[in-house]
C-alpha cells in the first residue's frame, strides 16, 4: 500500500521541516540523540553489496519491477572531524494493519497536532528520539509523531541503548547468591593478558559484522524475491555457508593456542577447602606445591564437564526467525562482558602486584640480619633485609628471586620520582608562567593589531567620504556650468533670430548679414564652453535665417549666392569676398580652429561637416574663376 505525497495536500498553508539537524522544533532533542555535543547526522541507504565491485551487480538476473526498500541507517560524525564516526538501523515506525511502508517523502506529518511538510531525514529523526511516537495510520491518514509518557520513555529499549550500556547479565547477578552454590567446583577463569583477549574480541567482532551482513543480506534479497520465490539450491546453499562458519568459529575458540594458553593456569580450585588446609601436592599445569599461589579472580560457575563452551550458541533456528533488535541485543550483552572482564582481571593483576610490593617494603629483617646505622634511610635498610633474606633462604626458586627483583626496581623507581617532585613542579611552574607571558603577549600584540585595522579602516571611510563628496560637488559645479553654457547658446540664437528676423528679406540683406557673421566668425575662438552654433556659421545662402535648416546648404545655393553678390557688388570687392570665403570654409582651416571639436552632438558635427565640405567645393571653381 503506497501513499500520496504530502506536497499535494496544500503544502503552502504549513510550515516545513527539513535537513538533518536535531531539533528544530524541540530545543531539547539533541541532548537525546547525540552521544557528543556537536556532532552531525547524516542518513543513507544500507546495501550489502556496497564497495564489492562492479561485477556484484549482475547477480540478480531478472527485473525485478517492485523492488524492496532499502534499510536506512543514520551516520554520527563527531565535530571537526575528531573521533570516530558511529552508525546505528533507523528503527521502523508503528503502522496500522495493512501498511507495507512508509510512502513517499517529503510529505504532510502532524506533529503534536500541528501540521507539518515534514522530509524523510526528520522524520527519521523523530523515529530515533526515544522520547516521540512515530504512527502511520491507513490512508488517507497523515502519518502522526506524538510526545510518549514519562513511564513509556523510560523502558524505552532505544532510549536505554543509545544513552548508555546495559550491564551484563552476570555482572548483575555477581553479588548475589546463586542457586547452584552447593556445587564443589568453580571455574577458573585464565589471567590472560590484554594482548591475549584481543584475539576473542576480534573475533567476535569480525563474527558480529559477518552476521549483520549476512542477515541484511538475507532480508534484501528475501524482499527483492519475494513476487518469483526461492529455489531449494540457494537455501542449501545458505544453509552450508552457516554450518561452515560455525564450524570456523568452534575450531577458533578450541584451537591448540587457547588450549595451550589455559593450561597455563590451574583449571580447578577446591573452594571447600579451609585456609588452614594443607597445599595440594601437585596442579594441573605442573607448578610445583611448594611455591606460594597468587589468588585467581572467578568469574562463574563451572559445568559438570570441563568441557570450553563458546561464547556464542549454534543456531537451533533460521535467522530471520529472531528480530533484529534481540540479536543486537544479545550481541551487544556479550561484547559488555568480555570488556567488563578484562577490565576486572586487569584491576585485580594491578591490585595483587600493589599489595605485594607494599607487602614486601614494610617487612622486617629476618633474624641474624645486620641492622644498618640510624643515619642510613629507609631504602637502604630493606635493600640490605631483602639481600639478607635472599642469602639466606637457598629454598627460593629462580622466579622469586625475579619477582623480588621487580619488587626493588619498582621501588626504585618511585623513589626517583618522589625525588624528583620538586623539580619537575617548579618546571611546570616555569611552563605555566612562560604561558601565561606569551598569552598576554599575544593578546596585546592581537589587540594592537586590531587597534590598528580599526583606525585604517576609519581613515579609509574618511577618505571615501571626502572624496563622494568631492566628486558630487565636481558633479554640480559641471552641471551648473553646463546649464549656464545652455542658457547663453539659447540666449545668442534667440538674439541672431530677432536680428535678422525682422522686416522684409532681400539680396542685400542676405549679402549683408553674410559679411557679418563672417567677420564674427573668423575673430571667435571655439571651444567646448563656447561652442559654435548653427545661426553663428556665415552659410553662403540667399534664404532667410528664420526658415534655413541644414538640409538647405547644398551646392545650387551656394552658387546663387555669389552670383547674386556679382551682381550687387564691384569686381574688386566681389574677388576679395571670394578669396575669403574660400580660406574661411576650407576644411583644413577648420579643423585647425577645431571648429566642429566643440560640438558635444557627433550626429550634428557630421551633419555641419558635410554642409561646410558642400560650401567649399561649390567655392573652389568660383575662386578658380576670378583667378583666371
Amino acid at each position: 500500500m503506497s501513499f500520496v505525497p504530502g506536497s499535494s495536500r496544500n503544502p503552502t498553508s504549513v510550515r516545513a521541516i527539513q535537513g538533518t539537524k536535531p531539533g528544530l522544533l524541540d530545543s531539547t532533542q539533541p541532548g537525546r540523540l547525540l552521544r557528543t555535543p556537536g556532532s552531525t547526522l547524516s542518513f543513507a541507504a544500507f546495501d550489502p553489496l556496497t564497495a564489492s565491485g562492479s561485477g556484484a551487480s549482475h547477480s540478480r538476473k531478472r527485473y525485478d519491477p517492485e523492488p524492496a526498500r532499502p534499510k536506512r541507517i543514520v551516520i554520527e560524525t563527531p565535530p571537526c572531524g575528531r573521533g570516530q564516526s558511529r552508525w546505528r538501523f533507523v528503527p521502523r515506525a508503528r503502522r496500522a494493519p495493512g501498511v507495507e511502508d512508509e510512502g513517499v517523502w517529503p510529505r504532510r506529518v502532524i506533529i503534536c497536532g500541528e501540521p507539518y511538510i515534514c522530509s524523510e531525514d526528520q522524520w527519521d529523526i523523530y523515529k530515533l528520539d526515544p522520547a516521540y511516537d512515530c504512527y502511520i495510520p491507513k490512508w488517507p491518514g497523515d502519518p502522526q509523531i506524538t510526545r510518549k509518557e514519562p513511564q513509556l520513555q523510560e523502558s524505552s529499549p532505544f532510549a536505554e541503548d543509545t544513552r548508555k550500556r546495559r550491564p551484563s547479565p552476570s555482572l548483575e547477578t555477581e553479588g548475589e547468591t546463586s542457586p547452584k552454590m552447593h556445587k564443589r567446583f568453580r571455574k577458573v577463569v585464565s589471567l590472560v593478558t590484554d594482548e591475549e583477549g584481543t584475539e576473542f574480541e576480534s573475533a567476535t567482532e569480525s563474527d558480529d559484522e559477518d552476521e549483520v551482513e549476512e542477515i541484511v543480506a538475507e532480508e534484501f534479497a528475501a524482499g527483492a524475491h519475494q513476487n518469483y520465490g526461492t529455489k531449494p539450491t540457494k537455501d542449501r546453499r545458505k544453509e552450508s555457508r552457516r554450518k561452515e562458519q560455525r564450524e570456523k568459529l568452534k575450531a577458533n575458540f578450541t584451537s591448540s593456542s587457547f588450549e595451550s594458553r589455559r593450561s597455563k593456569t590451574p583449571d580447578i580450585v577446591d573452594l571447600t577447602m579451609e585456609d588452614d588446609s594443607p597445599p595440594l601436592e601437585s596442579t594441573t599445569n605442573g607448578t610445583s606445591a611448594g611455591l606460594p599461589k597468587r589468588k585467581v579472580f572467578l568469574s562463574e560457575d563451572l559445568l559438570e564437564d570441563d568441557v570450553h563452551r563458546p561464547s556464542k550458541k549454534p543456531r537451533t533456528q533460521q535467522p530471520s526467525s529472531r528480530s533484529t533488535s534481540q540479536r543486537k541485543r544479545e550481541r551487544e550483552r556479550q561484547r559488555m562482558a568480555q570488556s567488563e572482564f578484562r577490565e576486572r582481571m586487569k584491576e585485580h593483576r594491578e591490585q595483587q602486584l600493589w599489595e605485594e610490593i607494599f607487602a614486601d617494603a614494610f617487612r622486617p629483617a629476618p633474624n641474624g640480619s645486620q641492622s644498618s646505622s640510624s643515619g642510613s634511610s629507609v631504602d637502604n635498610e630493606n635493600v640490605n633485609g631483602a639481600h639478607t633474606a635472599t642469602g639466606a633462604d637457598h629454598s627460593l626458586d629462580e622466579e622469586e628471586a625475579q619477582r623480588l627483583a621487580a619488587i626493588e626496581e619498582s621501588r626504585r623507581k618511585l623513589a626517583e620520582l618522589e625525588r624528583d617532585r620538586p623539580i619537575w613542579e617548579e618546571e611546570a611552574r616555569k611552563r605555566a608562567a612562560r604561558e601565561r607571558e606569551e598569552e598576554e603577549k599575544r593578546r596585546a600584540r592581537r589587540t594592537e593589531e586590531e587597534r590598528r585595522a580599526a583606525a585604517a579602516a576609519a581613515e579609509e571611510e574618511r577618505k571615501r567620504q571626502r572624496a563622494e563628496a568631492a566628486a558630487a560637488e565636481a558633479e554640480r559645479l559641471a552641471r551648473a556650468e553646463k546649464e549656464r553654457l545652455a542658457r547663453e547658446l539659447e540666449a545668442r540664437r534667440r538674439r541672431e533670430r530677432e536680428r535678422w528676423s525682422w522686416g522684409p528679406w532681400t539680396t542685400a540683406r542676405a549679402i549683408e548679414r553674410y559679411k557679418t557673421l563672417s567677420e564674427e566668425f573668423d575673430a571667435a575662438k571655439f571651444t567646448p564652453q563656447n561652442p559654435v552654433m548653427f545661426e553663428t556659421i556665415p552659410w553662403p545662402v540667399l534664404q532667410s535665417p528664420v526658415t534655413l535648416r541644414v538640409e538647405d546648404i547644398e551646392w545650387s545655393a551656394v552658387e546663387d549666392f555669389f552670383a547674386a553678390a556679382r551682381r550687387h557688388m564691384r569686381a574688386q570687392d566681389y574677388k576679395v569676398l571670394v578669396e575669403k570665403s574660400h580660406k574661411r570654409f576650407h576644411p583644413d582651416r577648420w579643423r585647425a580652429r577645431g571648429v566642429l571639436k566643440s560640438v558635444e552632438d557627433e550626429e550634428l558635427r557630421g551633419c555641419w561637416e558635410v554642409a561646410a565640405n558642400t560650401v567649399a567645393q561649390a567655392l573652389t571653381p568660383i575662386w578658380r574663376e576670378i583667378r583666371g
